[in-house]
């Protein structure tokens, strides 16, 4: 009795996260990821500023350092099929860095929506060139 109830727990709980029965990813709700791509010869510094769910948490407000010619991941997260990719960040602060173009992230039309491999979407936004 004992070890049946232990085995009843143990499934209930790799279950619950997941695990023994992964659970479908919402199709209006796919997993987004959000990449920031620097194509200048300078390493670009940037901070931003995302709600974190639950709302109790807070905002949460990570610093990010992109080398030359490289990108970064700056977020991953279940994300509204239409929705505008930059209103998931509250605050996108750019460091200055001179000789280098940067663009505005609060603009639309500078996150570049694509698919990966799964048919996820991914949104990429060229930050400096």
């Amino acid at each position: 009795m004992k070890q049946s109830i232990i085995i009843l727990l143990l499934s209930y709980l790799l279950t619950s996260c997941g695990i023994l029965i992964p659970f479908p990813e919402n199709k209006k709700f796919p997993t987004t990821t959000f990449y920031v791509k620097n194509n200048s010869n300078e390493t670009i510094n940037f901070s931003s500023t995302v709600v974190v769910f639950p709302m109790s948490r807070g905002p949460l407000t990570r610093n990010f350092s992109v080398r030359p010619k490289d990108s970064i991941l700056a977020r991953q997260i279940s994300f509204k099929k239409d929705a505008e990719p930059q209103k998931w960040f509250i605050e996108f602060i750019i460091f200055p860095n001179e000789n280098v173009k940067i663009f505005d992230p609060n603009k639309a039309e500078n996150w570049i929506k694509g698919v990966n491999s799964k048919g996820r979407p991914i949104y990429t936004f060229t930050i400096a060139e």
